[in-house]
């Protein structure tokens, strides 16, 4: 019986770890895809304005 608790730990743990790594992961897209949204807004201002010229 405490083996079964053990191994439930074990797995219990490797899934806070992915589950941790996966959030980490999804706020740094989250960063890099706000930064390419600013990013293609601002080359969308600057053609505007060169194609009005």
């Amino acid at each position: 019986m405490e083996a079964m608790g053990i191994i439930g730990f074990i797995f219990g743990l490797a899934g806070l770890s992915y589950a941790t790594t996966a959030k980490n992961d999804i706020a740094k897209l989250k960063i890099e895809f706000e930064d390419f949204k600013a990013s293609l807004e601002a080359s969308d201002k600057s053609n505007k304005n060169n194609s009005s010229e």
